[in-house]
């Protein structure tokens, strides 16, 4: 396997036997493919026609539309997350269906594959996130939200279902294979603009994650079982935040290189892993667009790189061959 191969997600239809695991489904104009709320888990790949998406708890705003090549439905594939808009088509069309349940049985036989697809979704999710901790930037202009108390309901209800590890500590593989970081108060473990792509696991202690381009704003605090630095492991860009150790900690520091070689030694360790990886980059993209919504509209209105950033959040990475 090429150094970057794994990562290379770009044209992820081609990849063998993954193409095979979408159902195609016609559709007629007005028909919701996903349901604001429902618990469905299918992903969909528009092949033809318009879809729009909008959000019903806001009075049936317009997010986004959708076209060939955009994927839908992703957060709730990954995390088993309610769906967070509905997504209707304006024309007739097709959808490229794929349902979580034969995909994972498929992920279990084909290890690389199926990796390499959950890579992409995660890619997705990631563009995402950073478009989302853009416009909360720009629209909170503080470093404090934490009087909102839907925003604390939204934090200890993610906190909850965080509880699992994404590895053990104690896998003697784990130990061989990674590099455990003792850190003191005030350390970095990366800084904005950094090339580095290790993700950190939090096995005790607590991680500090701000972005210095505005000031120090305080883009989340994390403990036992959370994981930093996924969007660079996952996209390889530059980071764009810093994250600084609060206390003492123990950090499990995984590399992109770990990771193929898990899958060549322990193929189920490496799909767990990148299983609750993709859950739990979903649950915090569901818990960005919560903490957005609760902004009002009329400070959205006011910024125009806000508006612009908001017509993007939605948009993936559209998928190259579709035939």
């Amino acid at each position: 396997m090429k150094k970057d191969s794994l990562f290379n997600t770009d044209d992820i239809l081609s990849e063998s036997g993954v193409r095979e695991l979408f159902e195609t489904v016609k559709v007629h104009a007005s028909d919701v493919l996903v349901k604001q709320g429902d618990s469905g888990t299918d992903l969909f790949i528009a092949q033809s026609g318009q879809f729009v998406v909008t959000d019903d708890k806001g009075g049936g705003r317009i997010l986004d539309s959708l076209g060939e090549g955009d994927v839908f439905g992703e957060m709730a594939f990954l995390g088993g997350e309610e769906r967070s808009a509905s997504v209707t088509a304006n024309t007739p069309g097709t959808v490229l269906k794929l349902s979580r349940k034969p995909f994972v049985s498929f992920l279990r036989k084909n290890a690389i594959p199926g990796t390499k697809f959950l890579l992409f979704l995660e890619r997705l999710i990631v563009e995402r996130l950073r478009k989302a901790d853009s416009l909360r930037v720009l629209i909170s202009g503080d470093n404090d939200l934490s009087g909102k108390r839907e925003l604390r309901k939204l934090r200890a209800n993610i906190r909850a279902r965080n509880k699992r590890p994404l590895l053990s500590a104690d896998d003697p593989m784990l130990s061989e294979m990674c590099h455990w970081i003792y850190a003191r108060d005030n350390q970095i473990l990366y800084r904005q603009g950094d090339r580095s792509t290790d993700l950190f696991i939090i096995k005790k202690g607590k991680v500090v994650v701000v972005d210095e381009d505005a000031g120090g704003f305080v883009l989340g605090r994390f403990g036992v079982n959370d994981v930093v630095g996924e969007r660079s492991f996952l996209d390889g860009k530059p980071r764009v935040s810093t994250a600084k150790v609060i206390g003492n900690a123990e950090i499990l520091m995984f590399s992109r290189g770990t990771l193929k070689e898990l899958l060549e030694k322990n193929s189920a360790m490496a799909i767990s892993l990148n299983l609750g990886l993709g859950s739990l980059l979903a649950r915090r993209l569901s818990m960005a667009n919560k903490t957005l919504r609760l902004l009002t509209y009329e400070e959205l209105r006011e910024k125009a790189e806000v508006s612009r950033l908001l017509s993007e959040m939605r948009k993936s990475l559209r998928i190259k061959a579709l035939h």
